[in-house]
């Protein structure tokens, strides 16, 4: 846990419990609305962008406060820190409106003072939105890190807790030290919390004014919190017994819920919604564990295609009435575990998609022994997650690795339906054009774009079609030495720890010499992130990275390289997603400097694989390699809009399955 020493002065002390009563009330959900409503409320966003021009109206308000910091600018710190208390206090006995910005004022020449950095008119447009409680949409590379810590700190001093949710635990930690001296001056305390963080420590942590933390953390310190109050008699009656000392029984670590800044919002609000978070804990059972080993056995007498099919685009395997008769054949003489032919179904399946559908060293590595799952989303290693319904052991079986107890669930609630119960929610990306629709949806919340502060540099080269996989690392090594060889440096994207491994191998048969400088950044090695990083920019550097270097990652480039084009990126995987494509492509071309990309494709590469129809996959190939390379980038779009379509069904069903629980008793 990281943490600052410093705590606010006894004049701006949180008020105590009376903050807990957000902990327990959920803000009900309206029914679904009538066709005619949504209509309404999709006429009323277009007449929002339309008519009321955000942005002009942000640029305007961004320099009053800009002209408003100016004289603080010149006072030394005693006199500032003096002028801060006095506008927090304003904070907290003010209207918003009122006092947002001579307050924002305040707080950019605190970060002036601390940093040396004025913020430039886009990122207090920014801050802004982000303390009234909207989504900004800031491209890579314009300072959203100090965009948010300005915000904080103004909705810090309104004395309700202040999180901002990251997109990892490397940039929580990151960015709450970055920024310790600066909330120190505002008056304010901050503190990280991670997953390493041990249990007793989080109390104390949360008692600080601004938490920089995980979506999955938070969560859990929700539920968690839950469960510890679950027969308390009432939020009034906590909170009155609290001010009078009386509650006893387990305490909450949280000290509620008011404003959540959500960086990178599109991967938290949208992408980690597709699976909800589950509390569980160990309940040994060893029927179940050996059955997890007979599942293994029997996946192996199956055969694809007669006894089941595969679905992969869903993730799914079904088995067929051929199958469904093998499996009851194989399995009477087997514990009674299996007499229940559901059951038997369900256990056959979940060893079939473990067996074909769950990869190793892309969906999952084994690490001392035990199996720990991959993000795909960002490439890191989800070291806290674990699979449910049993398949957790199944997968732990078909790796030949020693069994974990199952577990029971206590408590699962789904990141769409926690992030609602926060008064306040706001956030940045800087990819949130493609999720806009669903953050609308599902969060309330409409999203701004603001206007890069330079003209974007971002030279886009034509993809590159290969026949296959492995013409396509070959050409990818090929352009990625030749570019090195001008001085340009080059970071090439990839999606699993294999593929990344892989493509280390052809570049070291063609250049033994040249791949022994090449950095390979993936979950197995993300130790090493920071100095990977720090070297990627440096004059005829080669990265190759999983999505870990696709948000957050700030590349800085040495003279040669700016003077020489900039960094070029190499999309050598596309993602399901166009929105985790962009954010890799947003390593270069950052802050007005120059930059480049390509994308390379094959017909193996998963997307298309998984989300392209089967009549299309066979006959692409067989066309002139003219037209092949001509409907590439059109398939390509039809593939990922495909995915990105069944993601949001699955987290629809999340929700709704959360909202009826939700209404029938949590």
């Amino acid at each position: 846990m990281t943490q600052a020493a410093t705590h606010p002065p006894q004049a701006l002390a949180a008020p105590a419990p009376l903050s807990r009563l957000f902990l327990l009330e959920a803000h009900r959900d309206p029914e679904a609305m009538p066709w005619l409503d949504r209509a309404g409320q999709r006429a009323g966003g277009w007449l929002h962008g339309a008519v009321q021009r955000p942005v002009p109206r942000l640029r305007r308000r961004a320099l009053r406060v800009l002209a408003a910091a100016q004289p603080l600018f010149a006072l030394d710190e005693a006199t500032l820190r003096d002028k801060l208390t006095g506008l927090a206090l304003r904070m907290r006995g003010s209207p918003l409106a009122a006092a947002l910005e001579p307050c924002l004022a305040g707080s950019i020449a605190a970060v002036r003072l601390v940093t040396g950095l004025t913020p430039h008119p886009e990122q207090v447009m920014g801050a802004l939105l982000l303390a009234e409680g909207g989504i900004a949409e800031m491209a890579t590379g314009e300072g959203k890190t100090l965009t948010i810590a300005t915000a904080a700190a103004v909705v810090a001093w309104r004395g309700r807790p202040c999180h901002v949710v990251t997109a990892n635990d490397y940039l929580a930690r990151r960015d709450a030290e970055l920024f310790t001296t600066f909330y120190a001056l505002c008056g304010l305390s901050v503190a990280a919390i991670t997953g390493d963080t041990p249990l007793p420590s989080r109390a104390a942590a949360h008692a600080h004014d601004v938490v920089y933390t995980t979506a999955r953390d938070l969560l859990g310190d929700f539920l968690r919190d839950r469960l510890a109050l679950g027969r308390q008699p009432s939020p009034v009656a906590l909170a009155l017994g609290a001010m009078h000392g009386t509650v006893g029984g387990p305490q909450p670590v949280m000290r509620g819920l008011h404003q959540v800044i959500v960086d990178e919002a599109d991967s938290v609000l949208v992408d980690e919604a597709v699976t909800p978070l589950i509390i569980s804990s160990p309940r040994p059972d060893a029927s179940l564990q050996a059955a997890a080993m007979d599942a293994v056995r029997l996946a192996a007498q199956l055969r694809e295609g007669e006894d089941f099919t595969l679905k992969p685009a869903l993730r799914h395997v079904e088995l067929t009435a051929i199958g469904k008769d093998r499996l009851a054949a194989l399995t009477g003489g087997l514990s009674a575990f299996w007499r229940s032919p559901e059951r038997a179904r369900e256990l056959a399946g979940q060893a079939l998609h473990a067996k074909y559908l769950m990869e190793r060293d892309q969906h999952y590595v084994v690490r001392e022994g035990k199996l720990v799952l991959v993000d795909e989303l960002t490439g890191r290693l989800a070291e806290q997650r674990t699979l449910s319904l049993g398949l957790q052991q199944v997968l732990e079986a078909t790796a030949g690795l020693e069994l974990t107890p199952p577990a029971e669930v206590s408590a699962r609630l789904s990141f769409q339906r926690f992030f609602r119960l926060f008064p306040l929610l706001s956030g940045t990306t800087g990819t949130a054009r493609e999720a806009r629709g669903e953050l609308a949806r599902v969060y309330r919340q409409r999203s701004v774009a603001i206007p890069t502060h330079r003209p974007v540099r971002r030279a886009r080269l034509p993809l590159r079609l290969l026949p296959t996989e492995a013409a396509k690392f070959d050409a990818i090594v090929a352009d990625a030495l030749a570019l090195a060889e001008t001085g340009r440096a080059v970071l090439v994207g990839i999606r699993s720890v294999r593929s990344g491994e892989a493509l280390l191998a052809r570049f070291a048969a063609r250049s033994p010499a040249r791949a022994a400088g090449i950095r390979l950044l993936h979950a197995v090695n993300h130790a090493q992130e920071s100095g990977i990083v720090a070297e990627a920019g440096q004059a005829g550097a080669i990265t190759i990275a999983s999505n870990m270097a696709g948000r957050g990652t700030d590349i800085a480039l040495d003279a040669a390289v700016r003077a020489g084009g900039g960094l070029h990126v190499i999309i050598g995987e596309p993602n399901d997603y166009r929105r985790i494509d962009r954010q890799l492509i947003g390593r270069c071309a950052r802050q007005g400097d120059p930059g480049s990309y390509r994308l390379y494709l094959c017909p193996q590469d998963e997307v298309i694989r998984r989300f392209l129809p089967a009549f299309v996959r066979a006959a692409w190939p067989r066309l002139p390699s003219g037209l092949a390379q001509r409907l590439a980038p059109a398939l390509l779009v039809r593939a990922q809009r495909r995915a990105e379509g069944l993601s949001y069904n699955q987290r629809k069903r999340i929700l709704e399955q959360d909202l009826h629980l939700d209404r029938t008793g949590f």
